[in-house]
């Protein structure tokens, strides 16, 4: 299929004798994400992908979203090579990847020179369709990545992120399509992540946006309450032309329907999909075989969670923050994070839930109710958000916290990214030209520095003296209970591929950062506070296998600087960039002393009161225990 024919593909005819509905495939990127913690693997892709692309999907959903971290970090994968391996083999179905408009793939945005190049390589090696969104549905956070892949010959499609709440209306939904028609989008996704949406609402939205706008429209859903099959065969009653499903073993509870359950709903109401069940049966025969050695050894609840139907989170947003408690010996409060969670939201104005917005609330839920005040606790992210730097929310913040916050000032109504200076020149003078094998690695740098970093040291290394990518020692359903586990050495020369929803990292992040911000050293019971990323043009999180314990930490004498929680100790804020501390160094009230990596983002560590640094008790790159003191001082 060519690119062009993705412009009318998923059109409905509705004078056809038999009405066409398109699949899009989500096996290869987003089921994987939500079920096998994104640890599906190049090798696991090609072994089936021809037989996938013959199977008559609409498009192939293969990239984008957490799978370009993973490989990097996890498997030890390059993730452009896994694209144009994918794209060799697929002459037939376009392939399709998700995009997080000015974010690209991370969490903070980017400026356009790293966008714009970014969409043009990935066109080059070989993406057909762009689902671009934005959590905040701030069309100016799409504006730039919808020019760049216009002009660099792919399909935009552009997204509205569904949510329920007073301010979001169909009509203002139009109005949301409405703006990113002009900007000259192909088609339009409804994107429902946390499986919100029912029949009837999904039917009176698409009849709306089919009539106000004529756009293509396509439906995406995740089964997290069960509506998701209704709520598409009611979509595309009222006029959308596809819809996202996956093989059934990768479908259900957090993932999205299985295509074999749509096929045979559509057919028996006189649609037809186009597919070739035989190949989608030889797809999920496939990964079904798979599943033991992939599925995290705690795998996603598959059940119906009918209490999203009342609180609208996401599910993975709930195993994240019952992750994040568990941690910090307060699950037993989750319940109560659950009742808070509608009320933070309320306040910084009903933002839907998807990354990076689930972050920045859910961590400030649970810092609302571990801290035993609200905003008692104010994360750097919570505050960026308010300061509008992530966009422009979807109501009016509440007045109390934006007048705490803001302090006076006034909030940020520009585009965000007008704000952020040009980052490939630098980039590509801070990396070692020996460790670049291609263009494509200084944008994977751009995003990531130092998970890039981490792999282009690997990848260095020769084959025999490579460490084993983390994710291939990790636990999975096959192990779980055993007292080994799964380890799967590396085909001859593969590169693995990417995992996580970046999510539970970020929650993590966000209240270690904002502990280690307040001060809270060894002995002090209180949680770890999650970061997520502010909008800056910051690094991200550091290199990607897990550090092995250090063995005899210095013994100091006097006061210290803990480590928050467990990772890797760093003295420099990024590659190349100086030490953020010096011993001898006065170091005032809420300065930052050093950096502590964790669950794949950097935590500044920060003083509580002015003192003076005396000597730094581990070294750069070590691996620290949380209450690990990491620097002698002495207070002034």
């Amino acid at each position: 299929m060519k690119k062009t024919d993705t412009k009318t593909a998923i059109k409905t005819d509705k004078k056809a004798a038999k009405p066409r509905v398109r699949i899009t495939d989500t096996t290869l990127r987003d089921a994987h994400q939500s079920l096998w913690a994104t640890r599906m693997r190049t090798d696991d892709i090609l072994a089936i992908a021809e037989k996938v692309d013959s199977a008559g999907y609409y498009s192939l959903e293969c990239w984008g979203g957490a799978t370009f971290d993973v490989c990097l970090r996890f498997l030890r994968e390059n993730p452009w090579e896994r694209l144009r391996q994918l794209k060799a083999v697929c002459k037939n179905t376009p392939l399709q990847m998700l995009l997080r408009g000015q974010n690209i793939l991370g969490y903070r945005n980017y400026p356009d020179d790293t966008l714009n190049r970014f969409v043009q390589l990935a066109c080059a090696n070989g993406i057909d369709i762009f689902r671009i969104f934005d959590a905040l549905n701030d069309t100016r956070n799409l504006e730039q990545a919808i020019k760049a892949v216009k002009q660099s010959g792919g399909h935009a499609q552009g997204t509205i992120c569904y949510t329920i709440s007073p301010v979001h209306t169909v009509a203002k939904y139009v109005a949301i399509a409405k703006e990113q028609q002009a900007m000259g989008i192909d088609s339009l996704c409804i994107k429902d992540m946390a499986g919100i949406l029912s029949p009837g609402a999904a039917g009176e939205l698409v009849s709306a946006l089919v009539t106000e706008t004529g756009l293509p429209v396509q439906v995406h859903a995740h089964m997290t309450s069960g509506m998701a099959v209704a709520a598409y065969f009611e979509a595309v009653k009222a006029g959308a032309g596809a819809v996202d499903g996956c093989v059934a073993t990768m479908s259900g509870y957090s993932s999205q329907p299985a295509i074999e359950t749509l096929a045979a709903v559509f057919d028996s109401a006189g649609y037809d999909t186009g597919l070739d069940l035989n190949a989608v049966a030889a797809e999920n025969n496939h990964f079904y075989k798979l599943k033991p050695q992939r599925e995290p050894g705690i795998a996603a609840v598959e059940v119906v969670d009918v209490n999203v139907l009342q609180h609208h989170i996401p599910g993975g947003m709930i195993s994240n923050l019952r992750s994040q408690l568990e941690q910090q010996s307060a699950l037993d409060r989750l319940p109560e994070v659950l009742e808070e969670l509608p009320r933070t939201r309320k306040d910084m104005g009903f933002p839907p839930l998807v990354t990076p917005t689930s972050q920045i609330v859910g961590v400030q839920a649970v810092l609302n109710i571990i801290g035993g005040e609200r905003y008692g606790m104010i994360p750097q992210e919570t505050r960026d958000y308010v300061r509008g730097l992530y966009g422009r929310s979807p109501a009016p913040i509440d007045p109390k916290l934006a007048k705490k916050i803001l302090n006076g000032d006034k909030p940020v109504t520009v585009r965000p990214a007008d704000l952020l200076e040009p980052m490939l020149p630098r980039a590509a003078m801070e990396i070692d030209p020996k460790l670049i094998q291609a263009e494509e690695d200084i944008i994977s740098y751009c995003l990531f520095p130092e998970v890039a970093l981490g792999y282009f040291k690997w990848r260095a290394l020769p084959a025999d003296q490579r460490p084993l990518p983390p994710a291939y020692s990790e636990k999975t359903t096959a192990s779980n209970g055993a007292a080994a586990t799964a380890v799967t050495e590396p085909a001859a020369a593969p590169e693995p591929l990417s995992d996580t929803d970046q999510q539970h990292a970020e929650v993590g992040r966000l209240m270690a950062d904002l502990f280690s911000r307040l001060g809270f050293v060894a002995g002090s019971e209180l949680p770890t506070p999650p970061a997520k990323p502010r909008p800056a043009v910051a690094p991200a999180a550091p290199a990607a296998a897990a550090p092995t314990p250090v063995a005899t930490p210095a013994v100091p004498i006097g006061p210290t600087i803990d480590a928050p929680l467990t990772g890797t100790f760093y003295r420099t804020p990024a590659p190349g960039k100086p030490n953020m501390a010096e011993p001898g160094d006065t170091i005032e009230a809420a300065g930052a002393v050093c950096i502590v990596e964790a669950m794949k983002l950097m935590n500044e560590i920060k003083s509580t009161k002015k003192c003076k640094v005396i000597t730094f008790l581990v070294e750069h790159g070590d691996a620290v225990t949380k209450g690990q003191p990491l620097a002698q001082i002495e207070w002034l």
